[in-house]
């Protein structure tokens, strides 16, 4: 099988809410024999399902993530400092043939895409590199970059002005294509600001010299009332969000593939 296959199957095992159904499951099925461990389980996968699905927790965790790098609106460029490429990072892809949709950049990859389309309008003479083939293995023949150019074509980005990598599986395989794709090491590198400190660790890593552009924060500021302590499916995948970025920075920086 696939090395990328059994990656993804481990983390969505790994990932809440996944572990924790197990983690109640073995509970509830020990707990006549073992009922000490049971119980210990059975709490243990109800308390961590809550605190992950608060706003204050799923915050706290996606915040440094969030804030590794400032918004490039922080950032001076002089202009001969200005990259002429524009990398945007695909985030998904929907596959909607089952209504005679042609395939869809889901949410998180259509905020990276008007991210880069804003730069590209403020940067004149740039091209805008679109990077992600299928990084889902139930959607093997969906191209991400394919479905962000339509969406960047009828937003008014010249056909000629993009380049696609259709081939990228994820952000180690994006930062490898592109360097076959162009020799350039300077560029504005957009993506997700919970993804960006991997995503410039890997382009680093390869040769680039990445200017970040992060966006689509899932983090928020806000007052902490009662409502704060209320379960929300939102704050659970944030929460999920963040655990998989640690493990993957963990699981990169161990295979020596982070600069």
């Amino acid at each position: 099988m696939d090395m990328f296959i059994i990656t993804k199957v481990v983390l969505f095992l790994l990932l809440p809410p996944s572990i924790l159904i197990l983690m109640m499951g073995v509970g509830f099925i020990i707990i006549k024999r073992h009922y000490r461990i049971g119980r210990v389980f059975i709490f243990a996968g109800f308390s961590m399902l809550y605190l992950l699905s608060i706003g204050p927790v799923s915050d706290a965790m996606i915040r440094p993530l969030e804030s590794s790098f400032p918004s490039l609106h922080k950032v001076s460029l002089k202009f001969g400092d200005r990259p002429n490429l524009i990398v945007v990072l695909g985030g998904g892809a929907l596959d909607l043939s089952w209504v005679g949709v042609r395939p869809l950049p889901s949410r998180t990859s259509v905020t990276r895409l008007v991210c880069g389309i804003t730069l590209y309008r403020q940067t004149p003479e740039t091209i805008l590199v679109i990077s992600g083939g299928s990084g889902n293995p139930e959607t093997p023949n969906i191209s991400e970059a394919k479905a962000m150019k339509g969406v960047a074509v009828a937003l008014g980005v010249a056909s000629k002005a993009i380049l696609l990598d259709e081939d990228s599986r994820n952000t180690v395989e994006s930062a490898k294509n592109l360097k076959r794709l162009n020799g350039n090491k300077r560029l504005f590198l957009v993506t997700s600001a919970f993804h960006m400190k991997r995503a410039i660790a890997m382009f680093k890593k390869t040769g680039f010299d990445p200017i970040p552009v992060p966006c689509d924060y899932k983090s928020e500021q806000k007052r902490i009332t009662i409502f704060s302590f209320i379960p929300h499916a939102g704050n659970l995948q944030n929460s999920s969000t963040a655990i998989y970025e640690y493990m993957s920075l963990l699981w990169y920086k161990l295979r020596g593939e982070l600069s």
